[in-house]
């Protein structure tokens, strides 16, 4: 075998150089007996799990690791079966795993747990202690700063999207992320394109909603010297040209306008770009990541949206679910947030108090993780002491602890109780959502006498908002 003909050359053994290849690998790597026992872990590993590899090395996997994804290597004893891909955190850094059974002569006879850290945080062995060095993704002066690291949460729901997002990057399919306002969608445009073959290109984003529908194609195909009256002398390149090689990221998709809907599609299709006022073709390879808060099947089925642009975009569709969908995210959330907070405002907030996490989780988040951010650093601005309190929140939050009126309790539970009924009645819980979020919208303008400002207002939304969710349930 090779191994054994360079050790007879060079004088090292295929043990030595298997072990050399293992202890200088950035990967963690961990092996186990038949019987569970800890046989060989890395220095990268072991700096993960906050401890050394003579501390693990001859124990009991299940006496020294209370990492349940690690511990999966237990069944992997069992099943003789690999799982492939898993995504997991430790100490605060996701990684992706394979766990790998070790079989000789048709049995099983160990396993062995590959690690591959997706932080954007790489250890470096060394003293027990471990490195850190933030990356920038960089070109032509369009940053990313967010990879799937920075995505916070390890619900269940979370977990999933993560996998998804990670299987999906390296590919070249077009992908759609769906979400209410506040719930992340543009750090999950930039995590796509930090964990995409493509990360070494740019990162470039157009807000579809911010930018007038005359200056809209311009931004997108840029323009000629001269083209029209206003533009820039020696003309501009466009957003579409400018993210060769990279990734386009175009925000709240569902306001283009149609005519631009038909020009999208047609570079999706071509990846052609012809400047306004000019008459050369040019080529741009880039990927179209796309997001919107609003239904785009209703847009299409209302005639709002161009079906055949919607099934060239939804090749993938990244449907990040709401706060209140996945509450056990807000404990990390909140920590993530007094961390950052403490590093800006100087201070040394250690938490919330219990008074305010029952809040929290009381609490139905309509702004989503923006709205939580904003919470924190509201108090942060107005507490004194070390621990967030209740008089530190916004006055729709404390009064959630107020008890209420037993009428109001009459009333819900009667709401309560019809809802039941049409969901026994094979109504799914979105139609009956759906529904009561129509019918609160409908009471509303009523009783703002149609004036959509004062009853975005009253509901608590932008206008923009509002105007979405009246194109949704076709009341415009």
């Amino acid at each position: 075998m090779l191994d054994n003909k360079i050790g007879v050359r060079d004088g090292y053994s295929a043990e030595i150089i298997l072990n050399t290849i293992f202890e200088n690998s950035s990967e963690g790597l961990l092996v186990i007996s038949e019987k569970g026992v800890i046989q060989q872990v890395n220095r990268a590993l072991a700096d993960s799990l906050k401890t050394s590899p003579d501390n693990l090395i001859g124990h009991r996997l299940v006496d020294v690791c209370r990492h349940n994804g690690l511990r999966r290597l237990l069944k992997i004893l069992k099943t003789g079966e690999p799982e492939i891909g898993k995504i997991s955190s430790v100490e605060g850094r996701s990684f992706i795993a394979d766990y790998l059974p070790i079989i000789i002569k048709q049995r099983v006879r160990g396993a062995l747990a590959k690690l591959t850290f997706l932080s954007s945080e790489q250890g470096l062995p060394g003293n027990g202690e471990v490195t850190r060095k933030k990356p920038s993704f960089k070109h032509k002066g369009f940053n990313v700063i967010y990879t799937v690291d920075s995505i916070i949460g390890n619900s269940p729901q979370m977990m999933d999207l993560k996998e998804t997002l990670l299987k999906v990057s390296p590919r070249n399919s077009n992908i759609l992320i769906t979400g209410e306002s506040g719930t992340g969608k543009e750090l999950f445009a930039q995590a796509v394109h930090a964990a995409s073959l493509r990360r070494s290109g740019p990162f470039i984003k157009i807000n579809c909603a911010a930018i007038p529908d005359t200056l809209l194609e311009s931004e997108f195909f840029g323009y000629e010297d001269g083209a029209f009256t206003g533009g820039k002398k020696g003309g501009q390149v466009g957003k579409l040209e400018l993210a060769n090689g990279g990734t386009v990221f175009l925000d709240e998709i569902g306001d283009l306008s149609f005519a631009l809907q038909a020009k999208l599609l047609r570079f999706i299709q071509e990846k052609e770009i012809q400047k306004l006022g000019g008459g050369e073709v040019k080529v741009s390879d880039v990927r179209v990541v796309v997001a919107t808060n609003v239904n785009l099947h209703h847009m299409v089925k209302y005639k709002k949206f161009r079906e055949d642009l919607f099934y060239r975009l939804n090749v993938v569709n990244l449907a990040i679910p709401p706060l209140r969908e996945r509450k056990e995210d807000i404990k990390d959330l909140v920590s993530h947030f007094i961390a950052k907070y403490n590093k800006l405002f100087g201070l040394t907030v250690t938490g919330v108090s219990p008074q305010v996490e029952n809040i929290f989780y009381k609490y139905s988040w309509p702004g989503n993780i923006r709205e939580l951010e904003n919470t924190i650093e509201r108090a942060f601005n107005v507490l004194e002491g070390n621990t967030i309190r209740k008089e530190h929140l916004p006055y729709h939050l404390i009064n959630l602890l107020n008890d209420e009126p037993a009428n109001q309790d009459k009333q819900e539970y009667e709401q309560f109780n019809e809802f039941s009924i049409k969901l026994s009645h094979g109504r799914t819980l979105a139609d009956v959502m759906s529904q009561a979020e129509k019918l609160v919208i409908l009471q509303t303008l009523m009783e703002s006498k149609g004036n959509k400002a004062k009853a975005a207002q009253v509901l608590g939304i932008s206008r923009p908002g509002l105007y979405k969710k009246l194109l949704k349930y076709n009341l415009t």
